[in-house]
């Protein structure tokens, strides 16, 4: 009598163990950005400037914090950690910029928080980030970025919050706002007025994160 061959058990998929919902350039996740803002309550950001982003998200973002009981938190680089904006600089295609691209994020959002009150701070990080995210109440957007100067399409992954990566962020930004000085927005003032001006040759509309 041959021996039967047990069959073994279906293993999860490992992105549902993760929390991976679906995966694209970022630049595919225009519409989802919408829908995510529109649909949430809590809203955490990190990333260098995301200068396009936020234009494209503008009205969208006006809207959320209109709406009462929303919350906006906002991570940034540290303009005067010389270190990292070294690093930044030599690792971008836009990099001679990026100090200039960074005063806009900080302006940006001290807008929005003189005509919303939110964010009601801002958090200056000051390590070289390894990836950017837009967490939202139930999901958040997570965009590598790139080991070379050379400008590319990034991968970016929209996961649940309650997964694996979902936990490993909550992590992060918790371990973060340990490691990041935090600002009134009319605090960065002072940072924004050490900054080096923008050459006379800057095209603000050629650049982008």
């Amino acid at each position: 009598m041959t021996a039967s061959i047990p069959i073994p058990e279906p293993r999860p998929r490992p992105d549902s163990l993760a929390g991976v919902v679906r995966v694209g350039s970022f630049g595919t996740f225009y519409q989802r950005f919408d829908d995510l803002i529109a649909a949430s309550a809590n809203m955490v950001l990190y990333f260098i400037h995301s200068r396009r982003w936020r234009e494209n998200h503008d009205a969208t973002l006006k809207a959320f914090l209109r709406r009462d009981g929303t919350s906006l938190e906002v991570f940034l680089p540290d303009l005067e950690n010389h270190e990292l904006m070294f690093s930044l600089a030599r690792h971008f295609d836009d990099g001679p910029q990026i100090p200039f691209l960074v005063v806009d994020a900080y302006r940006y959002f001290g807008r929005l928080a003189r005509d919303f009150g939110q964010p009601a701070h801002l958090w200056l990080f000051n390590r070289y980030p390894t990836y950017s995210f837009y967490k939202f109440d139930e999901a958040a957007v997570l965009a590598l970025y790139s080991n070379a100067a050379a400008k590319k399409d990034l991968p970016a992954f929209e996961i649940t919050t309650d997964g694996m990566f979902g936990t490993f962020l909550s992590t992060d930004i918790a371990d973060l706002k340990k490691e990041c000085r935090r600002f009134l927005p009319t605090e960065l003032e002072s940072v924004i007025r050490n900054a080096p001006p923008p050459p006379s040759s800057w095209d603000l509309e050629s650049l982008d994160e």
